[in-house]
């Protein structure tokens, strides 16, 4: 707001913005603008609250391991933008439930790109504990046997346990787990 004198000598407000304004003794009302908000109604072809948290939860995990790994930062903004492109949606509360699962495998396969990086073991905390929890899991559910990895590291490393394992032994014996039919 700023006063001036105007040719007639009167003061002239030149007003900015929206709210009250007081000009001497005058209050002056300014109309606001009404708030546009456009409401997403998913229906129940579109995923619930739960798998939205699972996603959400993913994408924050996503967000801080890019950010940890790499000098270009992930923002939250961009990584919803991949997740919605992935799930064919223009709003995560649009996406279809047959796609829960497309963008889950997404986002994990974003995560274990970045975890198969060199400086990962180094800057990553949950590297270890990722890969492990990665080997066990693919051996129980997709090899349906749970020890599938220890005639691997029995043969390569002369070692019963995942744990005994040093880093680039590891992520030999997660390579080998991932490639296996």
């Amino acid at each position: 707001m700023s006063d001036q004198k105007s040719e007639s000598g009167g003061n002239v407000i030149y007003v900015t913005g929206w709210g009250n304004v007081t000009a001497g003794r005058d209050v002056i009302q300014v109309q606001k603008r009404p708030v546009v908000r456009n409401v997403i109604s998913p229906g129940p072809e579109h995923i619930d609250d739960l798998q939205r948290r699972v996603i959400t939860d993913l994408r924050a995990e996503w967000v801080a391991l890019h950010n940890t790994l790499k000098k270009r930062k992930l923002t939250d903004a961009a990584a919803w933008v991949l997740i919605n492109k992935a799930a064919g949606s223009t709003s995560y509360h649009l996406i279809h439930r047959e796609k829960f699962e497309v963008v889950t495998l997404y986002i994990r396969q974003q995560m274990a790109m970045l975890r198969s990086m060199r400086s990962a073991p180094s800057k990553d905390d949950q590297w270890r504990v990722k890969r492990i929890a990665a080997i066990k899991t693919r051996c129980r559910n997709q090899l349906n046997d749970p020890d599938a990895y220890r005639p691997y590291i029995r043969k390569n490393f002369k070692l019963e346990s995942l744990a005994e394992l040093a880093t680039d032994q590891l992520q030999k014996t997660y390579s080998y787990i991932m490639a296996k039919k």
